[in-house]
């Protein structure tokens, strides 16, 4: 059955404020453990906290969440792994991670797949979204909700990017993905594919010239003090998902799932409010330093020369990207 965001607000809501939760019968307690591999403070982290609180709230103690976070219980993949066989009931992921299990996930990670932040947050809210998370159960899991991950950028020690034009020549540091590698070659760059742990002296050393990342991302690991100009491109918005495992799932009462669900829902609008502001932050510290972000760009250009990308790793996904494409 498929079950949409709007419709568990619509159906839960009501029954939530009225406090009729507390006077429904008890149920066994348990405590939800859950993996991050961000620390606490982030806003991943802070809006699985927020819906433990509410969870604590409604149940008064007997549903709450205790967090593993900074990768205490491993990275994505190997946490996911633990969700599926039920010895971790939840976490959160980057969609690519759940790739294997459902695989036009990976359509999320194309240039340009989403037009912007109110595009990808209509597109994975709706029918499309829902559908995939439904698709997880095959490989065991329950999707809960889709996080913003912020928008991925251009920045470089060169020169100002103010245009599809300015990026021709340019050494770009990319993650180790040829959909990443081909996307920057496509608009006249040379990615290449460096760990993010090596990038800072990479580009202090001219390795490269720059990289792509999130603004919180460049202003946090201090990438302005080797790449001082920083352009708003938006060339990928990359959701993250937080699952929950069906083998515990299974042995929940209805009543606790529905409220594991409208906390998910709340969560999500917690966390989406956390990263607008942490994205606001970081962009107001950069130019506060004096560094340069250039906000007044035309993306038709960007869109245009990565069309072959889409169409080269897309091909299979070419339905998806279509009906994503017509979402208003």
């Amino acid at each position: 059955m498929m079950i949409s965001l709007t419709g568990v607000r619509r159906t839960l809501a009501a029954s939530l404020l009225a406090g009729s939760v507390l006077a429904a019968p008890a149920a066994h307690a348990l405590e939800i453990k859950s993996s991050d591999v961000h620390p606490m403070g982030y806003p991943t982290t802070d809006a699985i906290q927020y819906m433990s609180d509410l969870l604590d709230t409604w149940t008064a103690g007997r549903l709450k969440i205790k967090i593993f976070h900074s990768m205490q219980l491993g990275g994505e993949k190997e946490a996911l792994e633990q969700v599926q066989v039920g010895a971790l009931e939840m976490t959160r992921v980057s969609v690519g991670v759940v790739g294997p299990i459902v695989e036009e996930f990976n359509a999320f990670a194309l240039p340009y797949f989403f037009k912007s932040v109110d595009h990808m947050h209509k597109v994975v809210d709706g029918e499309i979204g829902t559908n995939l998370q439904n698709k997880l159960e095959k490989g065991g899991l329950i999707g809960l909700g889709y996080m913003d991950a912020g928008s991925r950028s251009f920045y470089n020690n060169t020169r100002p990017i103010k245009s599809i034009e300015d990026l021709k020549g340019l050494k770009i540091r990319v993650m180790q993905n040829p959909i990443f590698i081909e996307m920057v070659n496509a608009m006249g760059g040379n990615g290449l594919p460096i760990s993010f742990s090596e990038l800072y002296t990479s580009l202090q050393t001219g390795v490269v010239d720059g990289a792509e990342n999130n603004p919180p991302s460049y202003e946090s690991g201090k990438h302005y003090e080797v790449a001082k100009y920083y352009t708003l491109t938006e060339h990928l918005m990359v959701p993250e998902l937080f699952v929950f495992s069906k083998k515990v799932w299974d042995t929940l009462t209805p009543l606790d799932q529905q409220l594991i669900r409208k906390a998910s829902v709340m969560a999500v609008e917690k966390e989406r409010e956390l990263w607008a502001a942490r994205e606001q932050k970081s962009l107001a510290a950069i130019k506060a330093l004096g560094y340069e972000v250039i906000t007044d760009v035309d993306k038709a250009p960007f869109i245009a020369a990565t069309e072959p990308v889409r169409m080269k790793f897309g091909e299979k996904y070419a339905d998806l990207i279509k009906r994503a494409a017509a979402v208003k």
